[in-house]
């Protein structure tokens, strides 16, 4: 049975090196949760054998620190990765071998899996920072799920089933992965910090003084006057990876040391005036649309349509009461931060910016 190269590639490399890369040298903190150190003297903890009260000789009891819910996610991601990744690559060694009982045997094991780990990560409250990784964290169950299912014994087996599953199974390690590297991503920087650090007399002044907030309205008339409509934009996410919906889906992937900064805009048609007979407004093209990231630009990749990770922002014509929400997708690098970032769009003779933070 033929296998995908891509799908073989993709799940090789991660499986075998990300387990070790992405919870030693990203997560040193969640390993040493998982794989605790030995105490340099032999004391007893809250939970050991000793019997009750026991502490050090000068009798301070020793606790532990309270663990939060965004350390707990962490330890979390961190640990499913491994039986994850490692299921995943057996799978496709069992492909290879042809070994249907075995493939089917693992793939109810792989559901098991995430059923407990979302069960886990559904009992968590994370901070706002954290919930990205959150986010990534059950779309890849969601994709190791899915493969789990279409070899459940329950459907025939075949090259077009295996390698939908597959196809999951790389989608789901490649989400696995930006759940990790969301965990490890250092926070925004702090805007006092910088002022500190310059020369006195001189002001931290942002590129576009004026601009709307994520999330703010924008309003603007057609070149007669006679339709209006708003644009929104924000918030924002970000994946290294997606790929298409449709029978023939194409994957993207970030080039290394970049991933997709993905914003959303809304369009919506806000009413008609005047006795004209046209009720419909265009809203802008994807190219009328451009990041500003400190003396950079980026413009959004063409829209690829109805996507895993939700559908494109385009160029549409609507009608009275009609709205449009879409992604528009950068490609960025990856230490870019979102809270300095600005989204432009020509509107006519107009040039909105909103500040993405």
């Amino acid at each position: 049975m033929a296998l995908r190269g891509s799908h073989t590639r993709i799940l090789l490399v991660a499986g075998l090196i990300g387990v070790i890369l992405s919870t030693v040298l990203l997560f040193p903190g969640a390993c040493a949760t998982l794989i605790p150190s030995p105490p340099a003297e032999e004391v007893d903890l809250p939970g050991n054998t000793s019997s009750p009260g026991a502490g050090l000789e000068n009798g301070t009891v020793l606790l532990l620190e309270p663990v939060s819910d965004d350390e707990k996610l962490e330890s979390l991601i961190a640990g499913a990765g491994i039986p994850l990744l490692e299921a995943s690559v057996e799978q496709i060694c069992f492909l290879h071998a042809r070994d249907d009982a075995a493939l089917m045997s693992r793939a109810a094991d792989i559901s098991s899996l995430v059923d407990g780990y979302r069960a886990e990560a559904a009992a968590l409250e994370v901070s706002p920072g954290m919930e990205p990784a959150y986010a990534h964290f059950i779309a890849a169950l969601d994709e190791f799920a899915a493969a789990g299912t279409l070899i459940d014994g329950n459907t025939p087996l075949n090259r077009s089933v295996t390698e939908d599953a597959l196809g999951h199974l790389a989608l789901g390690t490649g989400r696995l992965s930006d759940a990790l590297q969301d965990c490890n991503r250092p926070p925004a920087a702090n805007p006092d910090a910088v002022a500190v650090l310059m020369s006195p007399g001189e002001e931290s002044a942002p590129g576009f003084p004026d601009a709307l907030q994520s999330g703010e309205r924008f309003c603007y008339d057609d070149a007669r006057k006679e339709n209006s409509a708003s644009l929104v934009a924000g918030p924002v996410t970000w994946s290294h990876a997606f790929h298409t919906s449709g029978t023939k889906p194409v994957q993207h992937e970030a080039a290394p040391g970049k991933f997709f900064l993905l914003v959303t805009v809304k369009a919506t048609h806000l009413g008609h005036k005047g006795d004209g007979a046209n009720t419909r407004i265009q809203t802008p093209p994807e190219s009328a649309f451009v990041l500003h990231y400190g003396a950079e630009t980026y413009r959004p990749l063409t829209s690829p349509g109805l996507t895993n990770q939700g559908g494109s922002y385009s160029r549409v014509a609507l009608g009275r009461g009609e709205s449009l929400a879409g992604y528009l997708f950068f490609e960025v690098p990856e230490d870019l931060d979102p809270s300095r970032a600005y989204l432009e769009v020509s509107v006519g003779k107009d040039s909105p910016v909103w500040l993405l933070g």
